[in-house]
């Protein structure tokens, strides 16, 4: 196994079986579907798509990063010669790919289903929403994971914590005393995403906001990082191999 190669070999891992990537994007949809094709208010409709994405991200990373600790794959991992914040960098990126795909599934089926005349701007400023959610909602389910001692305990944090995120977030309705405290964190890119998505559906939302713009910036961002991070991944591979042959 080569070090730089560790974002390759995490991706092949999250991507390896067909079944697998098939099982996850089908349950997710599934899980989405009644909020996808029943006829409800559009506040609900949203509220629903959002804890679907909370529940795959969430839970995703935290019970395959408690997994990785139980396995004792994480131990062998820092024992390889590359730094430990391109280690965490890569683990996180390629975690944030594989909860991004069905969550981008059931995203892409909301859109295609509910929504009429979508531009080009909004669907980028969106996805990018969707992409920081996933990662703040990532980094979260690590830090549970890495906290949690068995499966069990990664069930019970993450159920607690996903319940308190979606109250947070304003995701799930809370009375009126505290909805004026949560104001202070509604900045925060899942609370955003479920705002922006429900004046989407409304047809209220408008094409060049800031806060389309900044999210387009972060889609953009990551999508940067990964691929420099593949680069480096394959150069570090290429010169190993020479040296090798030099030696």
């Amino acid at each position: 196994m080569m070090p730089g190669n560790l974002f390759r070999l995490e991706l092949a891992s999250a991507f390896a079986e067909r079944r697998r990537i098939a099982f996850r994007i089908g349950l997710t949809v599934l899980l989405a579907l009644p909020f996808v094709l029943v006829d409800m208010p559009v506040r609900a409709q949203a509220a629903g798509i959002m804890m679907v994405i909370l529940f795959t991200s969430f839970f995703g990373a935290a019970v395959g990063h408690a997994k990785l600790l139980n396995d004792q794959r994480f131990a062998r991992l820092i024992l390889l010669p590359t730094s430990r914040p391109f280690l965490w960098l890569d683990l996180v990126l390629a975690s944030v790919m594989a909860r991004l795909l069905p969550t981008t599934t059931v995203l892409m089926f909301y859109l295609l289903v509910n929504m009429q005349g979508i531009t080009v701007g909004v669907l980028t400023g969106l996805l990018g929403f969707l992409c920081s959610s996933v990662v703040l909602l990532t980094l979260l389910g690590i830090a549970t994971g890495k906290l949690a001692r068995n499966n069990q305990e990664v069930h019970l944090f993450g159920a607690l914590a996903v319940a308190v995120l979606a109250c947070i977030c304003g995701v799930m309705p809370v009375p009126q005393r505290l909805a004026g405290v949560l104001a202070a964190v509604a900045w925060n890119p899942v609370a955003r995403m479920n705002v922006v998505l429900t004046q989407v559906a409304n047809g209220s939302v408008p094409v060049h906001s800031v806060e389309l713009v900044f999210a387009t910036l972060v889609l953009v961002g990551f999508i940067a990082t990964a691929i420099l991070r593949w680069i480096a991944g394959g150069t570090w591979s290429a010169n190993r191999n020479e040296q090798e042959q030099k030696s």
